[in-house]
């Protein structure tokens, strides 16, 4: 296979979302695959029919970052600090992570992706980090360099695709992960203690990071490793 096609989630056509699909498309592109814009189900009727579609369609699935997870997902009511979240994203996304999962496809998640797929295996989520943090999470401004280190596990694939088990990279969340979901480990941390990588136990590829390396790729040329990465697993 030459060029695989990846299932990537539609943004919106407000020219910022615009802007985010540009930055993944060019990443995926630079590692060779193709994408699959897919638009969220029109209702919960036809759910099933849509994640089915692009099942049949794509050989992988990147889950892009994007607005708050509903708390209700992971059995919470909205606390100060949370935004508003898209319902209808949201079950689409939900339903079509847990479909690829089942059918074994390569998933990378990033950002709100890392954060849906821990929601998805039973995980909660702090809602907002800023009486928590001590080092900055949420820097948009400067989010082409570093912001912080992250550590990760000399083990996962992360640390050996990258070959290095210390990282710097930008950040652009204002929530983390609490509680860890089942089947998952925590591959790299930042300073402050909060997971900043993901990988599900006994599965061919699933990677999950919580910073934005498709901002980074540009200047630090070792966050293209992750696309690349993710690109290679669906060739296979």
């Amino acid at each position: 296979m030459i060029r695989p096609t990846i299932g990537l989630p539609e943004l919106g056509k407000d020219l910022f979302s615009l802007y985010l699909q540009h930055k993944y498309v060019s990443c995926l592109d630079r590692a060779g695959a193709a994408v699959q814009w897919l638009v969220t189900a029109a209702s919960p009727e036809t759910l099933s029919e849509t994640v089915e579609s692009a099942l049949t369609r794509c050989q992988g699935f990147l889950f892009p970052d994007g607005p708050d997870i509903q708390p209700k997902l992971y059995g919470q009511l909205r606390q100060p600090g949370s935004e508003k979240s898209n319902e209808a994203r949201d079950n689409f996304e939900m339903a079509l992570l847990l479909a690829a999962l089942e059918a074994e496809k390569p998933v990378f998640c990033i950002n709100r992706g890392m954060l849906l797929l821990n929601v998805a295996f039973g995980g909660t989520l702090y809602q907002d980090l800023k009486s928590r943090q001590q080092c900055e999470h949420f820097d948009f401004w400067h989010r082409s360099v570093a912001a912080h280190p992250v550590e990760l596990d000399p083990d996962s694939f992360l640390a050996k695709q990258l070959k290095t088990d210390v990282l710097t990279v930008n950040s652009i969340h204002r929530q983390a992960i609490d509680n860890l979901g089942k089947r998952l480990w925590i591959c790299a941390d930042s300073p402050d203690g909060f997971p900043e990588a993901l990988e599900m136990e006994d599965y061919p590829f699933c990677l999950a990071v919580q910073w934005n390396p498709e901002f980074m790729t540009r200047k630090t040329p070792v966050q293209r490793k992750l696309f690349q990465g993710f690109v290679d697993a669906c060739r296979k």
